[in-house]
């Protein structure tokens, strides 16, 4: 091979290197600066694998299938992420706590948010899985009445810690309830 056929060869080479290493740079900067906009996607169809795979672990229990807290409104979802030092911000008072504090049943915060999913606190409100997000929609009950066996939101996901046990629903039919062994979905828009 003569030289100029070796130059001709590192020149090709190098501009083909050079090519792939910009063409990964732009898609690395590309996907990095792209706004998400925060959208939850799950990782794992939760509803496939539920049954072979043990996915969660005791402490996810006040995290739905979505990875969104149990009891949160959903505009407040963002506000439950922990700000750079680790901790909780209050909402209305803004009082600052360890996030470890959040949902470990103890009323933390004067206005409840850091007991979403629980009944520590007697003034707490939680929020049901179905929101819509335009209207005035919002199904929310008394935190004190979140697992207490009595499917008391539309959708039922007061009701995750007895998934598979009795409940009883809130709706009167006649004057009676009926016991289920699931909650039924009864939301609907009008």
């Amino acid at each position: 091979m003569g030289l100029k056929k070796k130059k001709n060869v590192i020149i090709l080479t190098s501009c083909i290197a050079s090519c792939f290493i910009l063409y990964q740079l732009y898609f690395f900067l590309t996907i990095s600066s792209a706004d998400i906009g925060h959208k939850v996607v799950p990782v794992l169809d939760y509803d496939r694998v539920k049954n072979y795979v043990q996915t969660r672990t005791k402490r996810d229990k006040y995290i739905n299938i979505h990875g969104i807290i149990r009891g949160v409104y959903f505009r407040n979802v963002k506000e439950y992420r922990p700000d750079s030092n680790n901790e909780f911000s209050c909402l209305t008072s803004h009082q600052k706590i360890p996030i470890e504090q959040l949902n470990d049943d103890f009323c933390d915060c004067e206005d409840g948010s850091d007991e979403p999913s629980t009944t520590a606190c007697p003034n707490g409100i939680f929020y049901c899985d179905t929101q819509f997000s335009k209207g005035s929609d919002v199904f929310s009950i008394p935190s004190n009445k979140v697992n207490d066996g009595i499917c008391d939101c539309c959708d039922g996901s007061d009701e995750f810690e007895y998934p598979d046990g009795t409940k009883l629903l809130s709706q009167n039919i006649n004057n009676r309830r009926f016991y289920v062994d699931k909650c039924i979905s009864r939301c609907f828009r009008t």
